[in-house]
């Protein structure tokens, strides 16, 4: 085994043994990660040397006035003969009255060797909360507290991830935002605490036509319980993925994916709270479209499964 493979067990223990305090969870949810982790992982940029272009728009509890709303867009690129990754993400998050706005730059360097690719990554970027009291239908009109009130804070963070992959696996351990940041600004006054991921996922052939992926992503933030996305996605003639996911056993879902020319992929998902189908089921309905691209000599197009 080359010297440098024998590091990465260790690594990988590294990560996952750091403080793991685990607030109420706050960074957005996304159901379509499977073949995009970069919001949660800057290793992941560029590394399977490719361009890829994608995003996410999820209307969370599309029923219920001042839902969430989240959009993801990213991209990223190999460049040095595969070696180094870059990409770069915007997140922008509505929650009512308050947005979290995100802007993320990721480096990654990458060991590639048999067949399998270890990628270590650094991020920094800037994170925004804004809260708009304008827009507010008041109980009491005359509320002082909510007279108008548009406030807005900034910080700056850095996060770190591994990953590790081959044509049959993938493992990405990750902490997007290491420092915990306190946004203080009038009537702005919010925590925002370190999230920790870690994600799995494997690929095998059921039968000549079809092939199964099941997959796993912990989140942990302090002062809330782990949570746990549990997915099963089958691939039928190489063309469409049909899945199933729960997070926690309290939200159930389903997801299509159509994939044409081995570089495009367009995919809804559908998910409900609990076991009613309509009612209190609160649907959430998230979009995602991806485009591959070969850029550069050392990239080409090819059917990827993480």
């Amino acid at each position: 085994m080359n010297p440098t493979f024998r590091f990465i067990p260790l690594l990988l223990l590294w990560v996952c043994s750091l403080p793991t305090e685990l607030s109420a969870q706050q960074d957005a949810i996304m159901s379509q990660y499977m073949f995009n982790q970069l919001a949660f992982n800057p290793s992941y940029a560029g590394i399977n040397n490719i361009t890829n272009v994608s995003l996410n728009s999820r209307f969370q509890w599309s029923s219920f006035e001042g839902a969430p709303t989240s959009y993801f867009f990213s991209g990223s690129t190999s460049i040095i003969d595969g070696k180094v990754g870059l990409g770069a993400s915007l997140i922008y998050d509505v929650l009512g009255s308050n947005t979290n706005t995100q802007a993320q730059f990721s480096y990654a360097y990458k060991i590639q060797q048999a067949g399998k690719t270890f990628s270590f990554g650094l991020q920094t970027g800037i994170m925004n909360i804004r809260v708009d009291d304008t827009g507010l239908n008041l109980k009491v009109g005359d509320d002082p507290f909510f007279q108008g009130n548009v406030e807005s804070a900034t910080k700056v963070n850095f996060g770190a991830g591994v990953s590790l992959m081959s044509d049959k696996y993938y493992i990405g351990v990750s902490v997007p935002r290491m420092m915990n940041s306190k946004f203080e600004s009038g009537n702005v006054n919010i925590v925002y605490e370190r999230h920790f991921y870690f994600s799995g996922a494997y690929i095998f052939q059921a039968s000549p036509t079809v092939k199964l992926k099941p997959m796993i992503l912990l989140k942990g933030v302090k002062g809330a319980p782990l949570s746990v996305d549990i997915n099963m996605s089958a691939l039928l003639a190489n063309k469409f993925w049909v899945g199933a996911f729960t997070r926690n056993f309290k939200t159930w879902g389903g997801m299509l994916q159509f994939e044409f020319m081995e570089a495009y992929k367009i995919g809804y998902s559908y998910e409900i709270l609990g076991k009613s189908l309509t009612g209190n089921g609160l649907p959430t309905n998230e979009i995602m479209l991806s485009a591959d691209l070969a850029l550069f000599s050392h990239q080409s197009i090819f059917q990827r499964f993480f």
